[in-house]
């Protein structure tokens, strides 16, 4: 029988990781300011032709432009925090899910052991088993 479970990777930050996560960070807040800039045009759109809900499209319109500003903060934040990261630390990029084989009369412990996969400028270095899993 096989599970699923939830695998961290964590990044080792060097001078390319560091250039790759800030561009792409980078990526994302344009993106947001562009859907921000849109978001802003078809407000001005619908106000012009449903004059009666003038309210009801300006509080929906703001209320998504400032999503996208509280995540643009978050961006800014993530890319400030990067900067300031020394070489060789690492830092978790993302969890991925794996398939585990089980069978009748495995320690269950070990399978429910959280495992870390640890990437080096796209080269996994080594995997960690990080203790049982507290769920």
């Amino acid at each position: 029988m096989q599970i699923i479970k939830q695998v961290k990777v964590k990044q080792v930050i060097t001078e390319k990781s560091r250039s790759l996560l800030i561009s792409k960070f980078e990526q994302r807040l344009d993106r947001l300011e562009q859907e921000n800039q849109q978001l802003i045009f078809e407000q001005k759109r619908m106000e012009r032709n449903n004059p009666l809900n003038r309210h009801k499209v300006i509080t929906k319109f703001q209320k998504e432009i400032n999503e996208r500003k509280k995540k643009q903060a978050i961006l800014q934040n993530q890319i400030e925090t990067i900067h300031n990261l020394p070489i060789e630390s690492e830092i978790v990029e993302r969890e991925v899910q794996a398939l585990v084989n089980i069978e009748i009369g495995m320690d269950w412990s070990q399978v429910v052991t959280d495992q870390v996969i640890v990437v080096k400028n796209d080269k996994i270095i080594r995997i960690d088993e990080v203790g049982e899993k507290n769920e």
